[in-house]
C-alpha cells in the first residue's frame, strides 16, 4: 500500500465510469473537479459520474470541488496573437477589437488597478509585458518576448495590489453546488488571508455543508500569512503554477519544503499540484526531471500529489497515473524514517497526541503490520499520519463523510464499520478487516488505538497491541 496518494482531475479524458475506475485501480485516491471550466449542472452530472463509478472501490475514493475564485483572464477571442518583442496591445473591460489591437480582460479591477512601470504575465508567465501606460479605462502593454496569446488565457499581476473580493458571485453558487452533492473537499483559489477562509465556512455552514476547505496558495499576499492560513484551514494545495508567476521561480523549491513542514507540524494534509508530469499530456513518457518532482514531494512527505491537465485533457491518463504511482512506490521503499521534531507539532490534546506518538514508533520495540486508528471524526488518523509512521493506517469509523475525507492523508485508508460496542466487538471488527481487505495474516501484530468507552465523543485515550485470530 502506497502513502503518498494521488489526486486526478476529471476532465473530457477521463468522463466515463469506466476510465474513473481505470485510474482508481491504478492508483488514484480522490477525484478533483475543476470548476474554472463549465457550468452548475455538468459539476453535477461529474460529481454524480464520479461517486458511481468509485462505488464499488476497495478503499473510498475523494471528491474535490476546486472553486475558481477570481480568476484574471484575457478575453475568449476568436483565434490567436502572434506577438513579437516590443509590441504593444491595449486592453480594456469592454470590448475586444483585434483589428485595433484592443483585448479585453474578464474583471474591470485589472484596468483601474495597474500602473505604469509594473508586470503583465500571461499563461503562467510564457508571455510577459510591461505596462506602458493606464489611465483607468485602457491599459497599453508591451510585450518582452515572443509566444502566442491565445484566448482565455490567464493573467497574473505579480507588482501590482488588486482589489477584488476572493470569493466571487459564482465561487458562492459553486461551493453551494459542492454541499448539494456531498462533495469532500473544497478547495478555495487564490486565498490571501485567513479571513477568506472563515467566509468560505461561513458560506457551507449556511448551506448544510460539511466539507473541508483546502486552501490553495497561489498568491504572495498567502505566503505573507501563511501560518495563519495553515492554522484556519483543514489542508492546503500548493499550486505552483501561479505562485510561480506570483513569486520568483527559484524561491518554489524552498517555499514548497516549508509549506510541507509547516502543514505537518499542525496536522493538515498538504497536496502538492502543477505541472508534476506535464509532458505525458501529449507522451507516453514523463521526463526525468518530472519523475524527480515527484520523488522530491514524496521524499519530504507531502500527504498527496496532484495531476491536472494530465488527467483531464491528457492523451494517456491512465498511463500517467500509473507513472505516478510506481515513482511514488518506489520512492517510499527508499524513504528514509522522517524525524519527528515533537516540541515544534501543534497539539489539540495531550493525551490523544502522547498516543499517536507512542503508535507511530510503535515497530522500534515490536514488528506490527498495520495500526488500526477507531475514529469519528478523522482526527485520531490525521494526528497519527502526520507523524510519520512506517506501517500503513486503517481508519475504521461509521460516518462515511469522514471516510472520504481521509482519502488525502498520507499512510491512511479507511474502512467503514459499525460502531462498536466493546472490546471483544473491536477486536472482531479488526479480525475480519484483517481477513477481508488482506492487511495481516494469523498470527501477526497489529496496534489498535481509539478512544473507550465507544461511541462516545471521548478523545483517543488507549493504545494496544493485538495478535490476529
Amino acid at each position: 500500500m502506497k502513502k503518498t496518494k494521488i489526486v486526478a482531475t476529471y476532465g473530457p479524458a477521463v468522463a466515463t465510469p469506466a476510465k474513473i475506475r481505470r485510474l482508481v485501480s491504478n492508483g488514484v485516491n480522490a477525484i478533483r473537479i475543476n470548476c474554472s471550466h463549465g457550468t452548475t449542472s455538468q459539476f453535477v452530472k461529474a460529481a454524480r459520474l464520479v461517486r458511481k463509478a468509485t462505488r464499488s472501490a476497495k478503499y473510498p475514493v475523494g471528491l474535490l470541488f476546486d472553486i475558481s475564485g477570481p480568476k484574471l483572464r484575457l478575453d475568449r477571442f476568436d483565434g490567436e496573437i502572434a506577438v513579437l518583442p516590443g509590441q504593444t496591445i491595449t486592453l480594456t473591460a469592454r470590448k475586444t477589437e483585434l483589428q485595433q489591437g484592443i483585448i479585453a480582460v474578464n474583471h474591470p479591477a485589472i484596468i483601474k488597478s495597474v500602473r505604469k512601470g509594473e508586470r503583465l504575465f500571461v499563461d503562467d508567465g510564457a508571455l510577459i509585458f510591461d505596462i506602458v501606460s493606464a489611465d483607468g479605462r485602457t491599459v497599453m502593454i508591451r510585450a518582452t518576448n515572443p509566444g502566442v496569446l491565445l484566448p482565455g488565457k490567464g493573467i497574473n499581476l505579480p507588482d501590482t495590489d488588486i482589489k477584488i473580493p476572493t470569493i466571487t458571485q459564482k465561487d458562492k453558487a459553486d461551493i453551494r453546488t459542492a454541499a448539494e452533492v456531498d462533495a469532500d473537499f473544497v478547495a478555495l483559489s487564490f486565498i490571501r488571508s485567513g479571513d477568506d477562509i472563515i467566509e468560505a465556512r461561513r458560506l457551507l455552514k449556511a448551506c448544510g455543508g460539511r466539507q473541508k476547505i483546502i486552501a490553495k496558495l497561489e498568491k504572495r499576499e498567502a505566503i505573507d500569512c501563511l501560518e495563519e492560513i495553515i492554522m484556519l484551514a483543514d489542508g492546503v494545495m500548493i499550486a505552483r503554477g501561479d505562485l510561480g508567476v506570483e513569486l520568483p521561480p527559484a524561491e518554489l523549491p524552498k517555499l514548497q519544503k516549508r509549506i510541507i513542514r509547516l502543514a505537518n507540524q499542525q496536522h493538515k494534509p498538504v497536496i502538492v499540484a502543477t505541472q508534476m508530469l506535464e509532458s505525458m499530456r501529449f507522451s507516453p513518457r514523463a521526463t526525468r526531471a518530472e519523475i524527480n518532482d515527484v520523488a522530491s514531494a514524496v521524499f519530504d512527505f507531502a500527504d498527496a500529489v496532484m495531476l491536472s491537465a494530465e488527467t483531464a485533457t491528457g492523451k494517456y491518463p491512465v498511463e500517467t497515473v500509473r507513472t505516478m504511482n510506481e515513482v511514488i512506490v518506489a520512492t517510499e521503499e527508499a524513504c528514509p524514517r522522517q524525524s519527528v521534531e515533537i516540541d515544534k507539532h501543534m497539539m489539540k490534546s495531550a493525551i490523544p497526541f502522547a498516543i499517536a506518538g507512542a503508535v507511530s514508533e510503535s515497530n522500534r520495540y515490536c514488528d506490527t503490520e498495520i495500526i488500526f486508528a477507531f475514529t469519528t471524526s478523522g482526527f485520531t488518523a490525521g494526528l497519527i499520519s502526520n507523524l510519520y509512521p512506517p506501517q500503513p493506517v486503517i481508519a475504521l469509523t461509521p460516518d462515511m463523510h469522514v471516510i472520504r475525507q481521509l482519502s488525502i492523508y498520507r499512510s491512511v485508508y479507511s474502512i467503514h464499520i459499525k460502531q462498536p460496542k466493546s472490546f471483544a466487538d473491536m477486536l472482531r471488527i479488526v479480525n475480519d478487516a484483517c481477513k477481508g481487505f488482506k492487511l495481516a495474516r494469523k498470527g501477526q501484530n497489529v496496534i489498535i488505538t481509539g478512544g473507550a468507552p465507544f461511541g462516545s465523543t471521548v478523545p483517543t485515550n488507549f493504545m494496544m497491541y493485538h495478535e490476529v485470530q
